[in-house]
């Protein structure tokens, strides 16, 4: 049946059911990708063991010739490559017998913990300084984030009521809004790289002009359908004057309709100063994915994808618990 409701210990079973089942396939790719890796590192220590066997047949044939002319310089050469050949045929066996490559790109839960986990965890002396990698990549990207979110929440929230409340408003910043909410904002990065300059304010303008022309238009649509004109008609009669219907009736009755689409508008901008931080930033956290990536190591990487999960969570029913303190006749 189409939404059939079902018991509470379903609900919560079939979750744990669907995190259990990517932990599982993640660990089968894991090991998979580990095997090949392996499979791979053998097949290569075959093909050096056979080009290895031909090198000391020939080199058995100079020494022989070496020997037959009685050449003693020739000898001592021939013995020193031999002595090469002989860790190079040694290498190559462990690797045949005792393969252990491991593919980085998929790292194992082990590789996880040790080379993720607690490398990014545990302070790292590096020349004359200390750096401890967790704080070091997400306190700039958080500041960034969360200042361009306040600057970008509130000229919106300025504007969409404005739209909302007046048509002359709307009727000027709709045709704009409307064009450049169609326009990725990673397609301008290169003009704000070049306009704003490479620095904190880059990025703060970069996320704000990302959310602002949805944002904008979003509000000025809930202010438009959410409130009722009857209210408007009892502000005025009581005697309310223009500003205190905009902050007393129409802000109030849309709050939490923009505490949800602030709440939306997270993952997009975290999506863009990620981008912009791979591009050109010297630290924060697409500075540090653009180094992993660089050295095709992905441990520091997915262990800061789960933080950025856990993050998103965080942030998302965080503003789900305040719009229910603040908003308590909205509902869930």
């Amino acid at each position: 049946m189409i939404r059939q409701p079902i018991s509470r210990h379903w609900w919560i079973g079939l979750g744990v059911a669907s995190v259990l089942l990517l932990v599982l396939l993640y660990t089968v790719f894991a090991g998979s990708r580990q095997a090949t890796r392996r499979r791979e590192q053998q097949r290569i220590a075959i093909e050096s063991l056979q080009q290895l066997s031909q090198r000391a047949q020939e080199l058995e044939q100079r020494r022989a010739e070496a020997r037959r002319a009685d050449n003693t310089q020739v000898l001592t050469q021939i013995a020193r490559d031999a002595e090469r050949l002989q860790i190079e045929k040694e290498n190559a066996l462990r690797d045949r017998d005792e393969p252990d490559a491991v593919d980085r790109t998929i790292p194992t839960w082990s590789m996880l913990y040790r080379e993720g986990l607690l490398r990014t965890c545990i302070p790292q002396k590096k020349f004359a300084r200390t750096e401890l990698w967790i704080l070091d990549d997400f306190k700039p990207t958080l500041i960034r984030l969360l200042t361009a979110l306040v600057v970008g929440v509130l000229i919106s929230v300025v504007i969409g009521l404005l739209m909302g409340c007046y048509d002359p408003v709307e009727a000027w910043f709709l045709p704009p809004f409307a064009f450049f909410s169609k326009v990725p904002a990673t397609a301008v990065m290169p003009i704000f790289f070049a306009v704003v300059h490479i620095n904190f304010k880059m990025f703060v303008a970069i996320i704000a002009f990302g959310m602002l022309p949805t944002l904008a238009q979003s509000i000025s649509q809930c202010v438009r359908k959410d409130v009722p004109e009857e209210l408007v008609f009892k502000a005025y009669t009581l005697g309310a004057s223009q500003l205190e219907l905009i902050w007393n009736v129409t802000f109030r009755q849309v709050l939490p309709r923009i505490l949800d689409a602030a709440r939306l508008q997270i993952g997009p901008a975290l999506v863009l100063l990620v981008a912009a931080e791979w591009l050109v930033a010297g630290e924060g956290l697409g500075h540090r994915f653009r180094l992993s990536y660089q050295k095709t190591d992905m441990s520091v990487v997915y262990f800061y994808v789960f933080l950025l999960g856990v993050f998103g969570l965080a942030a998302d029913y965080a503003l789900i618990w305040i719009r229910r303190r603040i908003c308590p006749w909205f509902g869930d």
